[in-house]
């Protein structure tokens, strides 16, 4: 994680958060029960655990995700159990391997509680578009750490076995599937009413994905004995992304792209 960018997305929770209830914790070594605590409190919560990169931190951002979901389901106000639901997708997924199994459960129950708001998402811009990335961008995240093996043994000088062709086609077009739905997501912020830091930062993570398809397509030409044809056909559709970002004044510059980086909003 970057700390410039943690402390852009953790800033929006404290400002929002700040309409929660008024729930009291527990007794300081226990976590409160979900309805004991105000999105305030859960909202700190993951502005705290999302500045460290330790699995201790995943764990309870884990644990954060499934208490978030549980305090959003207890709501009343409509608007109020979304921006409970925007704190549970984001730390599902900013939990990685810890919270996989719960950023669509959180991010799929979340997007139909926007569904339902009076106007949709434009009552909750952010906290909406929030919860529609999460799931797009915490697959991204899982595919970022399963290539990471194969650039280690690139960067080692080795040539990938001919078995390893197949595994790296099908991450590029699981990036190559993210980028599609985060198109979309980034396209609908044309029209509702969030901060244009937040379109940049959402572009941002629109890049990444394309960056890290990128170099799913380039580690398919360092496999031993792997058929042009192959690396021909997954650069031409490397060159659609190339085109869609471009047409969104997106600069398709890899160079300065990490592999991941967390967004939730703030």
């Amino acid at each position: 994680m970057r700390p410039k960018f943690i402390l852009f997305i953790l800033s929006f929770s404290l400002v929002i958060g700040g309409c929660g209830g008024t729930g009291l914790r527990g007794n300081g070594t226990e976590p409160a029960s979900p309805s004991s605590q105000s999105l305030h409190e859960l909202d700190k919560e993951l502005t705290n655990l999302s500045s460290q990169n330790t699995a201790a931190a995943h764990t309870q951002l884990a644990s954060l995700a499934t208490r978030a979901g549980a305090a959003a389901k207890q709501g009343s106000d409509a608007k109020h159990r979304v921006a409970f639901y925007r704190v549970a997708a984001v730390a599902a997924w900013q939990a990685g391997n810890a919270g996989e199994s719960l950023v669509l459960p959180m991010s799929d129950a979340g997007a139909a509680a926007c569904d339902a708001l009076p106007d949709k998402d434009n009552t909750a811009p952010r906290d909406c578009s929030l919860i529609r990335l999460a799931a797009p961008m915490a697959v991204q995240d899982k595919l970022a750490r399963e290539i990471t093996n194969y650039q280690h043994k690139v960067d080692a000088g080795r040539k990938l076995p001919s078995g390893d062709l197949t595994p790296l086609r099908l991450i590029f077009e699981g990036f190559e599937s993210q980028f599609a739905k985060v198109s979309t997501i980034r396209n609908s912020l044309g029209s509702l009413a969030v901060p244009q830091e937040f379109k940049v930062r959402t572009d941002r993570q629109w890049l990444m994905i394309y960056c890290n398809a990128v170099k799913a397509w380039s580690l398919s030409g360092d496999v031993e004995g792997a058929p042009l044809d192959s690396f021909t056909a997954m650069a031409k559709r490397k060159k659609e992304m190339t085109e869609q970002l471009e047409s969104k004044d997106v600069a398709a510059d890899c160079r300065t792209v990490p592999a991941t980086e967390h967004f939730n909003g703030q």
